[in-house]
């Protein structure tokens, strides 16, 4: 696990029994991460690419520096996600310090590399727990790492920001524990929703862990509220290589649609499946928006439909435009739902932190009471958080569709998309 900080800068009966003895619950993966706290004796460091002496132990009202830890994937299966995580973070450090930092302090970043896995989760979430240098804690990429880290930053009385946790039980560890992030329940309403409008009867496969479990319940309620007809279900296992057993008889069911609820890289594994070895040309719902999603599944992307919360071509909120030209200024592209959600995941601390103090106090409270969290996702505006689940009020999904090599904004409605 590797540490450093800045201030500049997630079917068939054979295939179900193959997937069981894989499967890791949440409460199982938390357990067994939080046993390795008390099993492990390893002694992280910090490394001093930003950070001066004993500043990671002191106080944060004491000194001129105040830090949000960021626990993310920069290396392993999810390293992609790691890294639009980071460009998000960085940039809106970098404005928030030139707009004047938080409450007269400089505002910098600590990160903690977990690629995402419960147990490192949950071994680093002590370290960063202690160090009162640090007001909040953002990530990770996934539901069931974050939730791994949850209960001790919980029990230290530090914010868990999960701006990237979807799952509907992310916020019940604690009080503490807070998302802006859209839930699976919206997100797979709109998904199924869009679905209904395209086809009939279709097939579904799904990713074999408790995030990809409970978006295909919801999916699967609002399927049945729509009619659709589900011919054939199966899940997978995230570390497979070859899907072909469970695509050919979801092929075979002759739906009129392929429906995939996963991440980006199985999702590229799905559809060049799909469509280079058992050649379906039907449409194809699945994926995530992300490079690595359209570079693995090149030309097979084309057409294909997902839900999200952000398009840098549509948005027509000011201040979101203002961050899409900066993100394509600074990294010569533009940003995608990652990106932005990482953004604002800062901006949102950083708005917090000026509108109390910039201690951990502060961010809570903050969070409890301020109504006006300026929006950069959906359709812009602002956003206030609902205090009894800890999960942003009034941010909607939106729908974006493979065009021309490129994620755009998508109307079902009017079957167009905006360039």
């Amino acid at each position: 696990m590797s540490i450093h900080s800045t201030g500049t800068n997630a079917g068939t009966t054979t295939a179900r029994r193959a997937a069981r003895p894989a499967r890791r619950g949440w409460r199982k993966a938390v357990k067994s991460a939080l046993a390795a706290i008390v099993a492990s004796s390893t002694l992280l460091s910090v490394s001093a690419c930003g950070l001066g002496g004993d500043s990671a132990n002191s106080n944060a009202a004491d000194g001129d520096t105040v830090y949000i830890a960021a626990i993310y994937p920069a290396t392993g299966q999810y390293a992609e996600y790691g890294k639009l995580f980071k460009e998000g973070f960085d940039l809106a450090v970098d404005e928030v310090n030139a707009d004047g930092g938080v409450g007269g302090k400089t505002l910098a970043i600590k990160y903690y590399d977990t690629q995402s896995d419960a147990k490192q989760d949950a071994s680093i979430a002590p370290q960063i727990a202690s160090d009162q240098s640090v007001i909040a804690v953002v990530g990770d990429y996934s539901s069931p790492a974050s939730s791994a880290a949850s209960p001790t930053f919980q029990q230290a009385g530090l914010v868990h920001y999960g701006f990237n946790n979807s799952a509907s039980t992310f916020t019940d560890t604690g009080d503490h524990v807070w998302t802006p992030q859209i839930s699976q329940e919206q997100y797979q309403k709109a998904n199924a929703d869009v679905v209904a409008k395209k086809a009939k009867k279709i097939s579904v496969v799904y990713i074999e862990n408790d995030w990809g479990k409970q978006a295909y319940d919801f999916f699967k309620q609002e399927a049945e509220k729509n009619g659709t007809e589900i011919v054939y279900e199966s899940s997978y296992l995230s570390d497979s290589t070859d899907l072909s057993p469970i695509l050919i008889p979801a092929r075979d069911a002759q739906p009129d649609a392929i429906v995939d609820i996963g991440y980006g890289p199985d999702g590229a594994l799905v559809v060049n499946t799909l469509r280079d070895k058992l050649g379906y040309t039907g449409p194809f719902f699945g994926g995530q928006e992300t490079s690595e999603f359209l570079e693995n599944a090149g030309s097979n992307a084309e057409g294909t439909i997902i839900t999200g919360s952000f398009s840098a071509t549509g948005t027509k909120d000011s201040k979101a435009q203002a961050f899409v030209k900066a993100f394509n200024d600074r990294y010569g592209n533009n940003p995608g739902n990652f990106e932005v959600t990482a953004y604002q995941a800062i901006k949102d601390l950083a708005y917090a932190a000026n509108k109390t103090s910039p201690t951990r106090d502060g961010i809570q409270q903050a969070l409890q009471t301020v109504t006006d969290f300026p929006l950069y996702q959906g359709n812009g505006g602002t956003f206030k958080f609902n205090t009894e689940t800890r999960r942003a009020d009034n941010i909607d999904p939106i729908l974006l569709i493979v065009k021309d090599g490129k994620f755009v904004q998508y109307d079902p409605d009017t079957d167009s998309a905006s360039n």
